[in-house]
């Protein structure tokens, strides 16, 4: 067995804490299953992980000199990884920054992995200050780690995107398995803390489920050559018609699916049956009550083969393992004196707009607006999924929706867990720009319209999909003319 090197998340560990306070019975069921030698620790929180000053890449930098001066010899031949949280962030900036092609990574685990983001890092600084022993546990608040966990973090995007450029895939060119294990509890002492985020539905009171998933769709949304050569006259008719919510057809604007995680190889992915991100009963890295339904998947993943074909083997393997936990979850009884069980599994999805204009700088005022057909009989509006939605605080030009993807209902005949996408409207996506400090500035709107088949082809539960939007930003003709002399 190659040897394992576990890697912890963002504030789980407290300053003090130790490796078994941090890591739990984890160290020692590995090493039971494989040998005592199998596992080694690097601590994030001992290089001052959640110092203000620090980033993402020195955390990965770090990690890189603690390697090479601590444990050269994985660098030199195969080791695997498990990771908590952040940790997700923290080694896949290493892989994109330091690993050779092909790299010493041969399987990536991920425990509840911050992929696209955490509802934490964004709740206000006096939230932060009030709750701070349960959620940090003495350390302190890592303020660039929070922008970088933060939703629609640019950064995190790039670091994912990059992942999907040729010459650059996790699988085929860095030979990297990774794997996605996540949870979809919140922790009853959790429950009367007034932060949605540590109780919201289709999470583990820290990372959504469709955060934890890096099985995501990515639309980029372009300009055709027209949109950079309209007239003031053109534009100003396709603004009033979108100001006075009149439908127009647009264009002037491309999108390319080729990225969405269908078309792509699948990462294996399971929800596990009552597991939260962290707690003694049900964490996901230290729980007691929850190691039947999280160790079988790791060791299936840290003993799969490079291939296609295992690989493959073990995708199917976590579907079936996720279909087990809701059929356990549906059998769950809830009491007037509890949340509803099934609620809290229904699946959600998140959608992320990045909005850039040609020069690639963020459009800080923009709009963005779903609106459906007339829904017909048994048809539901997809803006009515919407529960939550953020405006990213440092990157201006992002924002995240979060959306109720399914229904629990319990009818006999019908399918327990009912996808809501199934029934969507049809629906028109609208995107405009504003420039509040100049009238010679315009944005050309983006007008996107998409069939029920569309809709499930851009978003499922579980997932995330991405849309860059490069938006046309067009001065008028008094910002520059040339006249003959």
């Amino acid at each position: 067995m190659d040897p394992i090197l576990l890697i912890h998340g963002y504030s789980s560990e407290g300053k003090d804490n130790t490796v078994k306070q941090i890591y739990g019975s984890m160290p020692a069921e590995l090493r039971k299953l494989f040998g005592r030698g199998a596992v080694r620790e690097i601590n994030l929180s001992r290089w001052i992980s959640l110092s203000d000053g620090v980033t993402l890449d020195d955390v990965s930098f770090a990690m890189d000199r603690a390697l090479k001066a601590e444990h050269a010899d994985l660098l030199g031949d195969r080791f695997h990884v498990i990771i908590h949280s952040t940790g997700a962030l923290v080694v896949r900036n290493w892989i994109r920054k330091f690993s050779p092609k092909p790299s010493p990574i041969a399987n990536l685990v991920h425990l509840a992995g911050a992929n696209f983001g955490s509802g934490l890092a964004h709740i206000g600084r006096g939230q932060l200050a009030r709750w701070g022993r349960l959620i940090f546990q003495g350390t302190g608040s890592g303020e660039h780690i929070l922008n970088e966990l933060e939703f629609g973090s640019w950064k995190t995007l790039d670091l994912h995107l990059h992942f999907l450029q040729a010459g650059n895939d996790m699988f085929k060119d860095y030979e990297v398995q990774e794997f996605c294990i996540i949870g979809s509890q919140t922790l009853g002492f959790l429950r009367p803390v007034p932060i949605r985020y540590v109780k919201e539905d289709s999470s583990d009171n820290t990372v959504r489920t469709s955060s934890g998933n890096l099985n995501f769709n990515y639309v980029d949304v372009t300009p055709k050559p027209k949109a950079f050569s309209m007239t003031v006259t053109a534009l100003r008719r396709l603004t009033n018609k979108r100001l006075n919510n009149k439908h127009f057809i647009d264009t002037c604007y491309t999108y390319d699916l080729s990225q969405l995680a269908d078309r792509r190889r699948e990462v294996p992915y399971a929800v596990a049956y009552e597991t939260a991100h962290f707690g003694d009963d049900i964490g996901i890295l230290s729980g007691s009550k929850n190691r039947p339904a999280v160790m079988p998947l790791v060791k299936a993943a840290l003993t799969a083969p490079y291939g296609d074909a295992a690989y493959k083997r073990i995708a199917e393997r976590y579907r079936k393992a996720l279909d087990k936990t809701f059929e356990r979850a549906a059998m769950l009884k809830s009491n007037l004196l509890e949340w509803n069980k099934q609620e809290q599994y229904e699946g959600h999805a998140q959608i992320i707009f990045r909005l850039k204009d040609q020069d690639g700088k963020p459009v800080e005022n923009f709009d963005i607006r779903f609106n459906s057909e007339s829904a017909g009989k048994g048809e539901e509006k997809l803006e009515k999924f919407i529960e939550d939605h953020h405006g990213n605080k440092v990157d201006k030009g992002a924002i995240t929706f979060y959306l109720r993807t399914q229904k629990f209902e319990s009818r006999r005949g019908k399918r327990p867990w009912r996808e809501r996408l199934e029934n969507v409207a049809p629906l028109t996506v609208e995107v405009t720009g504003d420039e509040p400090d100049s009238d010679d500035i315009a944005y050309v709107p983006v007008n996107i319209e998409l069939d029920k088949a569309e809709i499930n082809a851009l978003i499922q539960s579980f997932r995330t999909t991405v849309i860059d939007v490069t938006l046309v930003r067009l001065p008028s003709t008094k910002v520059f003319a040339i006249e003959k002399g």
